[in-house]
Formats: C-alpha cells, sequence, structure tokens
C-alpha cells in the first residue's frame, strides 16, 4: 500500500466514525484536536506537510509490532515514579499504554519521528513537546500514579478506594487489569477538556475510583463559594464545589509530589483559599499572631501515616483538619465531644492508643501534647512536673480539670452557677482564638493564633508581682467567678495572695492537673503544684509541700516572697 492509499485508507476510516456518530460536538474526533498534528492541526505544532492525521501514531505496516498498530519508538528513559506513604501499591516503570503515550509526552522523542518512514516528519512550532503540563519529562513522581494493578484486594487494604469491579465502562484497565494513562484520558476525543474520558467538574472522574471517607458531607464537596477572588491556585472551574479534588490536587506536575497537591508546602494548598479570599474567615492573619500553631515553620515532615506528631515536632493544618470530611462549625450552647471541622482525624485515646478516627477533641492534641510532647514556649517549671497532658488529665490524679472526665468534687464554689457541677470542658475552652465567637468576637474558632501567651482565649498572666485585675486573669473569670475568689469563699486567703501580694493564680495552681506518676495524695488536690520560680523550699531544708487538712482546710510548708511558711495552716 503506497502513501496515497495509505491514507484514503485513514481517510475513510475517520468518514465511517463521522457516519456512526448522531450527533458531533467540537473535539469529539481526533481531527479537530491538538493530537492532529497533521498541516491542517490547530495547535502551535504541527508539520510542515504531512496531512495524514493518524500516521503519528499508527500505520498499518512497518509497526513497533504493539497493539494498535504502534507507529512510534519506545521510550528508553528510566522514569522517576509517584511514591507515596499512604500509597499501598507498588508500581514499576510505565508499561502497556502509558509507555505509548510517553514517547511523545516525556519529550525525549521528536513528535514526528515514526516507524513507517525513514526520515522524520517536519513539524512547524517545535519538534519535541513544548513545556508545560502536557512534556511530562522523565520524572513522574509528581504524577498520577500508572501502571499498577488495580485489584479488590487493593481496594480493600487502602479502604479509600472503589473495587475495580464498580469501574463504569468509560474507566477501562488495560487487558492485565493494570490502571494506564488511558484509564482517565482518551486521545482520540476531547470532549470534556484534557482529553480525559469523562468529565471532572464536582470531582465525578476522581470518585470513580476514590472513596474518600465523609467526602459527601464534607464542606469541600458542597461549597458554592466562588475561586475567583483568590490569589493563587489551578482551578478549571468557578466554585469550589465545582473543582471539589481540584481545589488541592492536581494530577500532572503537582507541586506537592506525595499526595498530587498543588502546592509544594502544605499550607499553600490551605491558605490559597482559607486567606479571607475565598472561605470566610482569614486564618492567615490567626496563624500571624504572636503564640500560635503556625504550618508555615515545618515544610516536608508530616506525613499522614504518622501516629504521634510529637515525634518529630510540627504542626500543619492536616494534623487537626480532614480536608475530605471536615465541616462547617455549627454554634453550640453545649459541651460537644468534638468539632465539625476535626471530624474522622487520628487521635490518642486518654489510655495512650491509636485510634484512625477521634471520638473526642483531646484525643486529637494528645498526638502532639501526650506522650510525644512537643517543646512549649515559656512553660511553667512545676513542683511534680510531666509534660504529658494525657497523664495530667487521668482521672485518677488528685486533682485534675474536667476534660476527658468529670470531676468528682463538687467543693469549687467559685465555679460560674450557669455552668453546671459534673461538665466536661474542651482543650479549645481554654486555648482558641482571642477573636472567635467563643471569646465573643467574629473571627474563627480554633486554636490557630492568639495575641495571648500560650495560645489562649483570654488573658492569662503567669508573672509574679502582677497586681490582681479581671483582664490579668480573664481566662480564669471565665468560669470561675472573680467575686467569689476574691471575698475567700473557697481558700479563706486568696485576697491576701491575689490582691495584697501580688501573687499569680499560677504560683500555686497547675491549669491542666498532677498526674500520679509524679505527684500524689493530699499534696496535689485543688490543683496545687507550685511554680518552682516563685515558690521555694523552706528555708534551710529541701520541703516545698501543701498538705490538705479537708474541706478548705490545710497548710504550706514552702518560702514564698521572702517568707517562711512552716506548716502554717489556714481554714481554722
Amino acid at each position: 500500500m503506497n502513501a496515497t492509499s495509505n491514507h484514503r485508507c485513514f481517510g475513510l476510516l475517520v468518514a465511517a466514525a463521522v457516519c456512526c456518530t448522531q450527533i458531533v460536538r467540537a473535539q469529539e474526533r481526533v481531527v479537530e484536536t491538538v493530537h492532529n498534528l497533521s498541516t491542517s492541526g490547530s495547535g502551535e505544532i504541527r508539520a510542515e506537510s504531512e496531512e495524514r492525521v493518524c500516521v503519528f501514531c499508527h500505520a498499518p505496516h512497518s509497526t513497533a509490532g504493539s497493539i494498535p498498530l504502534w507507529n512510534r519508538e519506545f521510550p528508553v528513559a528510566n522514569y522517576r515514579i509517584y511514591q507515596s506513604s499512604t500509597f499501598d501499591a507498588a508500581p514499576g516503570q510505565p508499561t502497556g499504554a502509558s509507555k505509548l503515550c510517553l514517547s511523545c509526552h516525556d519529550g525525549t522523542i521528536a513528535l514526528g519521528r515514526v516507524l513507517s518512514r525513514a526520515d522524520r516528519i517536519r513539524m512547524v512550532g517545535g519538534d519535541f513537546m513544548p513545556a508545560g503540563l502536557s512534556n511530562l519529562g522523565t520524572d513522574l513522581s509528581d504524577d498520577h500514579p500508572i501502571s499498577f494493578y488495580y485489584t479488590a484486594g487493593l481496594a480493600a487494604s487502602d479502604r479509600q478506594l472503589k473495587s475495580p469491579n464498580t469501574l463504569p465502562d468509560k474507566i477501562k484497565l488495560d487487558p492485565s487489569g493494570q490502571l494506564q494513562c488511558t484509564a482517565c484520558h482518551d486521545p482520540h476525543h476531547n470532549r470534556y477538556r484534557m482529553f480525559l474520558t469523562m468529565r471532572d467538574e464536582f470531582g465525578a472522574l476522581c470518585t470513580v475510583c476514590h472513596d474518600m471517607y465523609g467526602w459527601s458531607s464534607g464542606s469541600h464537596s458542597t461549597a458554592g463559594e466562588a475561586v475567583s477572588g483568590a490569589a493563587m491556585g489551578d482551578w478549571p472551574f468557578g466554585t469550589v464545589i465545582q473543582n471539589a479534588c481540584r481545589s488541592c490536587h492536581r494530577s500532572h506536575a503537582a507541586g506537592g509530589r506525595e499526595r498530587l497537591l498543588i502546592f509544594e508546602k502544605e499550607e499553600d494548598n490551605c491558605l490559597s483559599c482559607h486567606d479571607g479570599s475565598v472561605a470566610r474567615f482569614d486564618i492567615g492573619a490567626e496563624i500571624d499572631k504572636p503564640s500560635a500553631h503556625d504550618p508555615r515553620l515545618y515544610v516536608g515532615i508530616h506525613d499522614p501515616a504518622e501516629t504521634l506528631a510529637g515525634s518529630q515536632p510540627h504542626v500543619e493544618c492536616a494534623d487537626c483538619h480532614n480536608p475530605h470530611a471536615a465541616a462547617a462549625p455549627t454554634q453550640q450552647d453545649y459541651n460537644i465531644a468534638i468539632g465539625a471541622t476535626m471530624l474522622r482525624v487520628p487521635g490518642v485515646t486518654s489510655g495512650g492508643g491509636y485510634v484512625q478516627e477521634a471520638q473526642f477533641e483531646y484525643e486529637v492534641c494528645y498526638r502532639c501534647h501526650a506522650d510525644a510532647p512537643v517543646p512549649v514556649s515559656h512553660r511553667i517549671s512545676r513542683q511534680a512536673d510531666q509534660p504529658n497532658l494525657r497523664l495530667k488529665f487521668s482521672s485518677t490524679n488528685p486533682s485534675f480539670h474536667p476534660v476527658v472526665t468529670a470531676a468528682a468534687s463538687t467543693d469549687t464554689v467559685s465555679l460560674d452557677p450557669t455552668i453546671p457541677s459534673g461538665t466536661l470542658i474542651r482543650c479549645t475552652d481554654c486555648h482558641n482564638n482571642d477573636t472567635g465567637s467563643r471569646a465573643g468576637g467574629s473571627g474563627p474558632d480554633g486554636p490557630h493564633g492568639s495575641v495571648y501567651d500560650f495560645l489562649l482565649e483570654h488573658n492569662y498572666t503567669v508573672h509574679d508581682n502582677t497586681p490582681e485585675s479581671a483582664y490579668d486573669y480573664a481566662l480564669c473569670y471565665k468560669c470561675h467567678r472573680r467575686v467569689s475568689i476574691l471575698n475567700n469563699e473557697s481558700f479563706p486567703r486568696h485576697a491576701e495572695h491575689l490582691r495584697d501580694r501580688d501573687a499569680p493564680c499560677s504560683a500555686c495552681h497547675d491549669p491542666h492537673g498532677i498526674s500520679t506518676t509524679v505527684g500524689g495524695g493530699s499534696d496535689h488536690t485543688h490543683l496545687i503544684n507550685f511554680d518552682t520560680t516563685i515558690v521555694r523550699p523552706l528555708t534551710g531544708t529541701t520541703r516545698t509541700a501543701f498538705r490538705d487538712l479537708g474541706r478548705f482546710v490545710g497548710s504550706c510548708t514552702l518560702t514564698c516572697h521572702g517568707h517562711d511558711h512552716n506548716e502554717q495552716e489556714y481554714g481554722y
């Protein structure tokens, strides 16, 4: 068959395809796409004189002997492949149809080099795939994984993949059961943009295979906010709900190689919307505050497969929020176990066990502040020192704030009467945004940032010689009535210590609790655990002690503000 008859043959095939299609839309035929590299092509790169369309990929004779009558050399490059700690498959070098696609799209073989002719087809606009998203290069670590066996076993192991038995007809695995480029891309038509096999709006293409737990009810799959005001991003559609998966992920040339994030720095994928340009609140402004969980301080440390985040100290948005499942917060007048923004995030239980899905807010906090506690700046040195908050909140301790379990004592007479006895509190009742709704402001809730030390919702002064005021101990006075404290309704010398001696609450009280691993018995009831920079051992001894002698009765042995207290009793 000569060149003329070959051309006619392919022309007949194209004509037959057109005749069999009742409704022909733009770019339904390969001749209408940029894959038409002939002289009639619409792309910037096209042949100088070659009029045949299909010859750049196919020929009836003198081919490589590969289905489908492949007319190009196979690439010989050694590719860097996709790797991720959350990817259960084990892909090797590209195979099958993916290798055929790469004969153009890795940029190593000239577009006009075909097997059916000795000389190369001369091109206008460049001989090789131009730089850009279409030129994948030989580094495929920033591209969706290919050439791996997509099996029911893989789906069961991953737990967020659908079984290959559920794939629609448009999504095809190759004859060996491997997922190739052709599962998502059809080189012969461009109905849906980027030669996709189906529409990717609303995450339709991604969710054919990916079954992300909580996605259907999460904010990112339901938010209708426009993305046009965002300063950065890579969004093909106008709203968050339309972009869906594409709001954070890019299947080719991803900035964050593992998990195919648009930006290399994890937090940029969040802050590109959560800077007030798309999402309601500007979290970027919050983490600029003096005390903050600032993810911008860490790069390349967080791994979704980690258990205790504190083992390599860092904080990323995904440590506290699951972007696939997080939902919009709701205003509630009562304590809830865990907020909607923290749904389906891993945690550590009160017993120290790791769980895939935290049921309580404190379990999320324990991943960093419990058995592998991260360093906390300006942390107070205590008489019975224990940085592990999981141990400090244990119900077996002599005293603790009721985060995990309700306090047994009912003697907290200073407690605001609107707070029922036995009420549980959350970590974010104290550690929260200072301008959030729970602080009476209009900002977002959550421990993103605060102008107060220790990321506190209200001020809590811990420095000695501080005159008592509603502002200096505003955090304590949020729940404990100032008038009751200063009227000495529980401890008969509260007013003397706070107002007359200018001693801070923290000089005597440890707000989290006192663990039995470092101190027990009556020495540490009522959250008594002295700040060792203010309270020192009794002169001439090594003894610093508090003794609980009954209801509102006790004694102290110590030196404070230059005064010795040797079994000095109170309450009689």
